[in-house]
């Protein structure tokens, strides 16, 4: 009487409590509900055009998943196998769905980084400098081929791609994955981001439209990158120091402090929660359209002068790119504004990398830059460097040689960018033209009478043989 019981003898309350666990193990599987989706849909693409009954094809995986990257996507279909321990050489739909699991759960960085050089490395544990090529081509096509305004392309690309691959290898032909995950880690922190988060967005989004083959437009996938927006710098100019594929990979260096878009833009502002704006915020990627130019040596002229009449006064992040001599390239990222002082300076954001020939971030960290154009004493120039008395990069006071680790340089040419807010750039401005209204006050000073009697330009005047005007005009 008691105690209420079911006609199987289970107590009404213990139903209750294994119907709601039963509830929680119908729910741990409905939140791979889209990947579930999306297997099964290869799987039926599979037997429908491969005749391949209870598996995916590599055809069917590359075809409607990654149609444009064929390369990568035969590496995730046969990182797939190798982890899952598969002997038959095709993926089911059991196997789909726990590895593509394993890929969307990757939190870490160095886990992500080790996960997609481990993939490009065939599994092995040890890649060539051929797959890491591989490895940056793949991430820089699906940089440049997402633009809202069409797909990119850099002439110089392979010339970029030489100098990471050449830093990293130090002229070997092998290297380990653990090796080049931790330099990586070191110089490129940011260069596999977005290839992670494209893969995992295909993963689970694609079940959408894997009924139709797919192409760019069906995904709407719309990858802003940490080049350019809607309103971009021209970094193809003739004179420019840095090439587009030089400033993608710069990119992937920074600290977001000079990368982070200083504000959204008006399309992803107005139109509120659209297709963009969530691939926007799920790629979470920086795009330095807020760069602006300060100082062009090519344009303004090379000298100390130049330098300080453009680059001081702005109160925002800068990037400095130095080009010498025998292709070296650097940059010298400030987090501050720029001082003249005898003294370094610098937040922990600031930062020094090498182009080219190789690239390689050389330091950063606290008290990095020095300016020094007037005070006595100490030595003046540029330098950039932990140690002030070995500093990694020193530029003369003549602006005409840079010297990198000692080695010394003809210097050809130097840029600095603003990467602060627009307003930084302005208040700039407005102090240039405060500065000049003060020199040209300074100039038409009006001087009485009683003034000119004493003032030396008179007597300078009477011994060039010019009249006096006031004795002129007081006789007239």
């Amino acid at each position: 009487m008691g105690n209420n019981h079911s006609h199987d003898g289970t107590p009404k309350g213990s139903i209750s409590r294994n119907n709601s666990g039963g509830d929680l193990q119908d729910k741990v599987p409905s939140q791979l509900l889209p990947i579930d989706k999306l297997a099964k849909l290869l799987v039926q693409k599979s037997l429908e055009e491969d005749s391949l009954q209870n598996g995916i094809s590599l055809r069917i995986f590359t075809l409607y998943l990654f149609p444009k990257y064929p390369d990568m996507a035969k590496n995730l279909y046969q990182s797939f196998l190798k982890t899952s321990n598969c002997c038959n050489g095709v993926i089911t739909q059991a196997i789909f769905c726990s590895q593509s699991e394993k890929y969307l759960g990757i939190m870490v960085d160095e886990q992500m980084i080790l996960t997609y050089v481990s993939m490009f490395a065939e599994g092995s544990d040890s890649i060539n400098q051929n797959q890491f090529r591989e490895l940056l081509m793949t991430v820089f096509k699906i940089a440049m081929d997402h633009y809202p305004e069409g797909p990119k392309f850099c002439p110089h690309i392979n010339k970029t791609l030489k100098a990471v691959v050449d830093s990293a290898f130090h002229k070997k032909e092998i290297l380990t994955t653990c090796y080049l995950t931790h330099w990586i880690q070191q110089h490129l922190p940011k260069s596999l981001i977005l290839l992670h988060r494209f893969v995992a967005h295909i993963l689970s989004t694609a079940y959408r439209s894997v009924a139709e083959k797919i192409n760019e437009k069906d995904q709407g996938l719309e990858l802003t990158t940490p080049i350019l927006d809607k309103i971009s710098p021209d970094w193809e100019v003739p004179d420019a120091i840095l090439p587009l594929s030089q400033v993608w990979i710069l990119s992937t260096s920074l600290p977001s402090l000079y990368t982070k878009p200083s504000q959204q833009s008006p399309s992803s502002s107005t139109n509120g929660f659209t297709s963009k704006t969530f691939i926007a915020k799920l790629l979470d990627f920086s795009c330095p359209s807020h760069w602006t130019p300060l100082y062009n040596s090519n344009h303004h002229g090379i000298g100390a002068n130049r330098f300080l009449h453009h680059v001081l006064s702005y109160r925002g992040p800068t990037l400095m790119f130095i080009e010498g001599d025998q292709g070296m390239i650097f940059c010298i990222g400030s987090n501050q504004e720029w001082k003249d002082t005898h003294q370094y300076w610098g937040g922990e954001e600031s930062i020094i990398v090498q182009m080219l020939p190789l690239y390689s971030v050389v330091e950063r960290g606290a008290k990095l830059i020095y300016l020094n154009s007037s005070i006595r004493g100490y030595p003046k120039g540029i330098r950039a460097g932990l140690d002030p008395r070995k500093p990694k990069i020193e530029i003369n006071e003549g602006f005409s040689e840079v010297k990198f680790q000692g080695v010394p340089y003809n210097l050809h040419s130097i840029e600095v960018w603003g990467c602060g807010t627009p307003q930084s750039r302005e208040v700039q401005l407005d102090i240039k033209k405060w500065q000049v209204k003060q020199i040209e006050k300074e100039r038409t000073v009006k001087l009485s009478a009683s003034d000119w009697v004493d003032h030396p330009d008179r007597y300078l005047l009477e011994l060039a043989g010019r009249p006096n005007y006031s004795q002129s005009n007081g006789n007239n």
